[in-house]
């Protein structure tokens, strides 16, 4: 994870496996399930997703304390299996919403995934970043590593 400016994240993490199989780990509900929610913080409860341009998606996830955390988006662009932009809203900011912009490059049979999040302001940037939500996400990414390797 990197703060590349005052209102971008850049996340990355790499595979070793195809693009078209990270593409379909991160675009298909059956696979999203079972590494969206970081199993040591809570469950995935809802897993919506109209996956076509200007489609929807919603994720909530139960917390182990019964708290729901709500995200929902539209997508924007879809380039299987190289390239997604969708927005992100987080339930109780909806004005605060950012774009991310996902790519897979592949090469020699290993992908790199990179997400570009581009938020509204510093303070919603820096927000967001206080809320914990590295620890959460380094955990999904590798709970993701492992429905990779189960689709190859």
């Amino acid at each position: 994870m990197e703060l590349v400016s005052d209102c971008e994240i850049v996340i990355s993490r790499s595979f070793a496996a195809p693009a078209r199989l990270v593409f379909e780990a991160v675009t298909k509900p059956e696979n999203i399930r079972r590494w969206w929610a970081p199993s040591s913080r809570g469950v995935m409860t809802v897993c919506d997703v109209d996956f076509r341009v200007g489609g929807r998606y919603r994720y909530v996830m139960r917390t182990n304390d019964g708290t729901e955390v709500g995200f929902s988006g539209t997508y924007h662009e879809i380039e299987a299996p190289h390239r997604v932009v969708q927005t992100e809203v987080f339930d109780p900011f909806p004005e605060s919403g950012s774009t991310v912009t996902m790519t897979l490059a592949e090469v020699d049979g290993r992908t790199t995934m990179t997400n570009r999040c581009v938020y509204p302001s510093r303070m919603v940037r820096d927000m967001v970043v206080a809320s914990g939500m590295e620890g959460g996400m380094r955990e999904s990414l590798r709970q993701l590593t492992d429905v990779v390797r189960s689709l190859g």
